[in-house]
């Protein structure tokens, strides 16, 4: 009970100061004006865009105290003693000994004299992303879930300060603790707002960046000094090794799968913004302030893995043609649609464990945030972000000196497309065909600027096994069958049988997976924490007792 006591009149604070960059384009939602709008990010008053501190320390606390049981289970009183609790329509409760504030967000971690990002990012410089549900039974978009969100783009910088409130008599436990709390961050732990398993939010800590001050309470002296703020910043790393040497990081009980593949045909997702000069563009990210590169979005690869893992049990259950649709008759009827669509993705256990479902009603405890996570992947190329803005404008194909007032051509006056063939991609155009006259359907040719021969960053997924295995109505049996269902899915996606992104059904979407590695937990049985191919995994004897919770789990007995 002393930590408790020494709360409640605290003498000592350890204040952090620094930055997060994010390694990932990052959401956190804001009050948007119009419903048929992106979804806005959250701005201040004064619209600028940052991320609330309220946000960032619910972020923080899961860190460090996580619960797969989604907060429906008892509190954790570790997480209680530092991050304050209410009492459910009661009085009870205790204030947060840690305080986090506002995070703006900025171009670069210098600071103006009022000790604020001195740049802070230009709106203009946020990205579209957008989404599609697909319905399982016609496989067309889902009436009502186009949506689209803005993101700050990777690379950002967000402030960090955060303040532990302690006393002498548990300022070691605290340091311990801080300590451990920056080591997740410099690892890269930390994912902040929404889409977090669909490759959006991941930050790192910039520890070169970002210092700990020690000030103390228990003198005038320490009061002064605390006002003045003199005293010591000591970097992060000389701080723990300081204060907290022993301190370290359980173990984080995942499975890491790396996906080595390269393009057998244009790989591509659309952007959200059409072209002036060529209709269709792939979708392209900020990777530093003056160049893109071509992106598959977790969503989309999450999607396309979580629509192959319902093929393969509708299949081995032989039962992929009794998902529910909507009635027809009620054509305008969103909400009867939407619950149609939400029925179809709830169907399967193993499906919603391992990649989620939202819910639809209190009390759903088996709902929620799925245990695999799939990030982003980039194409290895690198696009000027001018010669990629006048891609999109009209004009892109005639060089500069066919274009009125343009002076001087740069360089050989190649047009834009032209340079765009150096970074391998082609315009291309394609026409329908009328089916009475079997000529060129009127008003229906379009161009698409495909990539060709680009190569690709490793496809990264993460499994987080201690979900998987805690939510409130698992048990061995389905948490090996949702692992053994994983494996299903990437046995398909190196054999060919799975192709990623846009206009699959039209001669695009073909990869070559060269490799496949799975990196298990040390204190998994069988597994010495070391990365294994997946055909070898699947000649092992850890996949026969897979196999057996398989076909346990579609049968629904026991191992």
């Amino acid at each position: 009970m002393a930590e408790q006591d020494g709360a409640a009149d605290p003498a000592i604070r350890l204040r952090v100061a620094g930055w997060l960059r994010t390694l990932s384009p990052l959401h956190v939602g804001g009050a948007g004006q119009d419903p048929n709008a992106p979804l806005a990010v959250a701005v201040d008053g004064r619209e600028r865009l940052y991320v609330p501190g309220s946000s960032l320390a619910g972020a923080l606390r899961s860190l460090m105290h996580a619960d797969p049981a989604g907060g429906d289970g008892p509190r954790d009183e570790a997480a209680n003693r530092r991050w304050g609790w209410a009492q459910e329509k009661g009085p009870g409760g205790t204030v947060s000994r840690i305080v986090v504030r506002d995070s703006p967000v900025a171009t670069g971690p210098d600071l103006d004299s009022d000790g604020l990002p001195a740049v802070p990012l230009d709106a203009v410089r946020l990205e579209m992303r957008t989404s599609v549900g697909i319905d399982r039974r016609h496989g067309t978009a889902a009436q009502g879930f186009l949506f689209t969100r803005s993101v700050i783009p990777q690379g950002a910088w967000l402030r960090l300060e955060l303040d532990v409130h302690t006393s002498a008599q548990s300022a070691g436990q605290d340091r311990a603790y801080l300590a451990r709390l920056l080591t997740l961050l410099a690892d890269g732990h930390l994912r902040l707002g929404g889409a977090v398993t669909r490759g959006l939010g991941r930050t790192r800590l910039a520890a070169e960046d970002t210092h700990v001050r020690e000030e103390h309470f228990d003198s005038p002296q320490g009061l002064f000094a605390a006002l003045r703020g003199d005293g010591a910043h000591s970097p992060v790393e000389q701080w723990r090794h300081t204060h907290a040497p022993t301190a370290t990081v359980a173990p984080r009980r995942q499975v890491a799968v790396q996906v080595v593949w390269r393009q057998a045909a244009p790989v591509m997702v659309r952007s959200g913004t059409d072209g002036l000069t060529v209709d269709t563009l792939p979708l392209a990210t900020a990777v530093q302030d003056d160049a893109v590169t071509l992106v598959l979005p977790g969503t989309a690869l999450k999607g396309a893995l979580r629509s192959r893992a319902e093929h393969i049990e509708r299949t081995a259950r032989g039962a992929d043609g009794d998902a529910p649709a909507a009635d027809p008759s009620s054509a305008g009827n969103d909400a009867e649609h939407s619950a149609a669509f939400r029925a179809q993705l709830d169907q399967l256990p193993a499906i919603r464990a391992l990649f989620g479902s939202a819910p639809r009603r209190q009390g759903d405890g088996d709902r929620g945030r799925g245990a695999l996570i799939v990030d982003d992947c980039h194409a290895e190329v690198t696009i000027p972000a001018d010669l990629w803005d006048q891609a999109h404008q009209p004009g892109a194909d005639r060089r500069p000196s066919q274009a009125p007032g343009t002076g001087t051509p740069p360089g050989d006056g190649a047009s834009a497309l032209e340079r765009l063939r150096e970074h391998g991609l082609e315009r291309a155009d394609h026409v329908a065909i009328d089916r009475w006259t079997g000529g060129a359907a009127e008003g229906l040719l379009y161009s698409v600027l495909e990539p060709h021969g680009l190569s690709w960053q490793p496809i990264t997924l993460t499994l987080d096994l201690r979900r998987l295995t805690s939510a409130p109505t698992a048990d061995a049996v389905q948490a090996d069958a949702a692992l053994a269902l994983l494996l299903l899915v990437l046995r398909d996606l190196k054999a060919g049988r799975l192709p990623l992104g846009g206009a699959t059904n039209r001669g695009m979407g073909d990869v070559a997976v060269e490799q496949i590695l799975l990196t298990f937990p040390e204190d998994e049985p069988g597994h010495s924490g070391e990365p294994v191919e997946l055909d070898a995994l699947l000649r092992g004897e850890r996949a026969q007792h897979l196999t057996r919770a398989w076909c346990a789990y579609l049968d629904g007995t026991t191992v």
